[in-house]
């Protein structure tokens, strides 16, 4: 009787009514859009926070450079993509972590090295690079858990 909580030997439920809140396991797109959700609500949870706060006391709201925006917000979309990718080729949650983290830092490398390119305004070249540099990044940490597991499988 998986699913159902018993209360008492006596009282059992009627048939196909479950005491369980979650008698089914919950589909994995609707985990994510869930994530999703939360994560959309908290941040427009923060940025409504600084709006009322900022204009109760009568001051400017923060708002980061145009380079710290760009590199913070590609890293989302590149983080995003590689948690994606990875998890296609059945990469375990700690190579999908280290993934990330590596992407991350290449992310950060390139940012680093091409600072100029991401001080600007959303123009062609922003936009080229970028996607450039996301394609490139993802290729890499997808072939390197492909690697992994065909070096793994082998021995």
């Amino acid at each position: 009787m998986a699913g159902h909580f018993p209360i008492t030997p006596f009282i059992r439920p009627w048939p196909g009514i479950s005491l369980c809140p979650f008698p089914n396991p919950m589909k994995q797109q609707t985990r994510d859009n869930l994530i999703y959700l939360a994560v959309g609500l908290g941040l427009a949870a923060l940025l409504a926070f600084d709006a009322f706060y900022s204009d109760s006391h009568n001051r400017k709201m923060w708002m980061p450079s145009r380079f710290a925006f760009n590199v913070v917000a590609f890293m989302g979309v590149l983080v995003y993509m590689v948690v994606r990718e990875t998890r296609k080729v059945r990469a375990t949650v700690a190579q999908t972590v280290v993934s990330a983290f590596a992407a991350c830092l290449l992310h950060s490398g390139f940012a680093g090295v091409f600072p100029r390119i991401f001080s600007e305004r959303f123009d062609t070249g922003l936009w080229v690079f970028i996607v450039l540099e996301l394609f490139l990044i993802v290729c890499l940490t997808v072939g390197v858990i492909r690697y992994i597991h065909r070096v793994h499988h082998s021995a």
